[in-house]
């Protein structure tokens, strides 16, 4: 479907460029409220959430799914969480159609070393995907649980989290307290794609308090379990399950806080195509979650809704159309076809739209970068990263405009031996790519107007940075190598024995 939906934008250009500047001018206007919405937010003050100590701990249930995960990094989460300085709460491990009982028995093994208030539960043929798994462990929590805390399997969280977590739910209605994510595989050598991320955290999130509608971003993430439960767990269609529920709670009139403060860390992807799958399932996920918010226009506030807008678009471009009708110019500077001055509007309506996303975005890392050193070069190094994906962000919303679906797209934690093929993960970018640095080259030969020339290099340049983002996250794979070999090591025991080891049980359960 946006394989024609392309071919006729590009068509288009050519032969209807006056009716197509129109359409074009319409996806224009919602890019630049949408980017002006995002300058605005980004220069939103530092929020400080207010806290007080319970007077008593309440009881919480830490819910991590898990599948297919590399064992021994499942247990460095877990061995973390039994270290919390907290007295009152229980740890649920929900491995959900993991296969490979070599994969997750060690867990279970280990899972039972660590005493009565950790569970795990392996099940198989269970569906709905991460959330699935999220509402089958909600469904066998402690009757005395207030709280569920989610973690992701590869997070190890600090031992103060659970009680800094409680002293945030100060009122009634605050249903949700999120944490920061951080990234112990980030170094000098990947700091790009870590920046990358870090503007969402820094931006997206900080005007979340500041407009009331903090939402959920899968892992340091602790809920009201009444309020998780009156709006029915989580829900299976959604992509970004965790999203989702953050807008259903609002929605259902209970509010939540985000918390500036890291509270652990956890590993970013070890490659191109798992960095894109991740990417494309925030995105897409997102933008399947707008459709919630539009229905949600009257029942909140009207700022709440307006920051959920900003919020669920932080990961979608408009580019789709401004890149095809881009694609179809490429024919229009050549002498073949008449250059008319409605194919030049359409140009110059592309070509904004173009040079707003661009712009827009270095603004918002430059604003994150804004205190670190040489922030004008690591904010152009992670817009690099950023617009290296811009294909993937723009398809992500067209997707949903034309209801087409996708499957959940799981992050791979496994370090593969063999890396996937960069050019299956990167030829739509090396295509259009090369198409746009023809469309440059044609402009300058037959004589087209500098703006034609401009939008066709920088276009090519934002598609290409693509293998920009290859080169900055492949040093992620070897660092997280290192990181593996430390961990299994020390989890070697659990890894070899069919049994649990006698001292460890002891220790364990003693």
């Amino acid at each position: 479907m946006l394989a024609a939906v392309f071919l006729a934008v590009f068509a288009a250009t050519v032969a209807l460029p006056g009716p197509l500047t129109v359409v074009l001018l319409a996806n224009t206007v919602v890019g630049i409220f949408l980017s002006a919405l995002q300058v605005y937010v980004a220069l939103l003050p530092r929020f400080t959430a207010r806290h007080r100590k319970p007077r008593k701990e309440p009881f919480i249930s830490i819910l991590v799914p898990a599948h297919n995960e590399p064992p021994a990094v499942l247990m460095q989460t877990l061995e973390s969480l039994s270290k919390l300085s907290y007295g009152e709460y229980e740890v649920l491990v929900i491995d959900n159609n993991t296969s490979d009982p070599q994969v997750w028995k060690p867990v279970e093994r280990f899972t039972l070393s660590l005493g009565r208030r950790f569970r795990f539960l392996h099940v198989e043929n269970l569906t709905g995907f991460k959330a699935g798994a999220l509402n089958y462990a909600l469904a066998r929590t402690s009757a005395q649980s207030k709280y569920v805390a989610v973690i992701d399997a590869d997070y190890v969280v600090n031992p103060d989290f659970l009680s800094l977590a409680v002293s945030y739910f100060t009122h009634r209605e605050i249903a949700l307290v999120q944490f920061p994510q951080e990234y112990r595989n980030a170094t000098s050598e990947n700091r790009p794609v870590a920046d990358e991320y870090r503007h969402f955290f820094r931006i997206y999130m900080n005007m979340a308090n500041h407009l009331d509608c903090v939402p959920s971003t899968g892992t340091v993430s602790i809920y009201s379990n009444d309020a998780l439960r009156s709006i029915g767990g989580f829900r299976v269609q959604a992509l970004t399950e965790d999203a989702d529920a953050g807008l259903r709670l609002y929605r259902a009139g209970f509010r939540g806080v985000y918390i500036d403060r890291p509270i652990g860390s956890g590993l970013m992807p070890y490659d191109i195509e798992s960095y894109r799958k991740q990417k494309w399932r925030w995105a897409l996920g997102n933008a399947q979650a707008l459709s919630v918010l539009f229905t949600s226009f009257k029942r909140m506030p009207f700022r709440s809704w307006i920051g959920f807008l900003s919020h669920l678009t932080a990961w979608d471009h408009l580019n789709f159309l401004p890149f095809a009708v881009l694609a179809g110019y490429a024919l229009v500077v050549t002498p073949a076809i008449l250059t008319t001055g409605e194919h030049k509007m359409l140009l110059n309506v592309a070509s904004f739209s173009i040079f707003l996303t661009i712009g827009s975005k270095f603004v918002l890392f430059l604003v994150t970068l804004r205190t670190e050193e040489n922030p004008i070069r690591r904010a152009l190094r992670a817009l690099l990263i950023h617009m290296g994906l811009t294909l993937v962000y723009s398809e992500a919303l067209m997707r949903i405009m034309f209801r087409q679906k996708s499957d959940f797209e799981r992050t791979n934690k496994f370090i593969l031996v063999k890396a996937p093929q960069l050019l299956k993960s990167t030829y739509k970018e090396l295509i259009l790519g090369l198409w746009f640095l023809m469309g440059a080259v044609g402009g300058a030969y037959f004589g087209s107007r500098v703006v034609t020339i401009t939008v066709f290099s920088i276009s090519a340049a934002a598609l290409l940075s693509v293998y920009y983002v290859h080169w900055k996250v492949r040093p992620t794979k070897e660092i997280s190598k290192r990181l593996f070999a430390h961990i299994e090591r020390k989890y070697d025991e659990f890894l070899r024995s069919p049994t649990i080891p006698a001292h460890i049980t002891a220790r364990g359960r003693g």
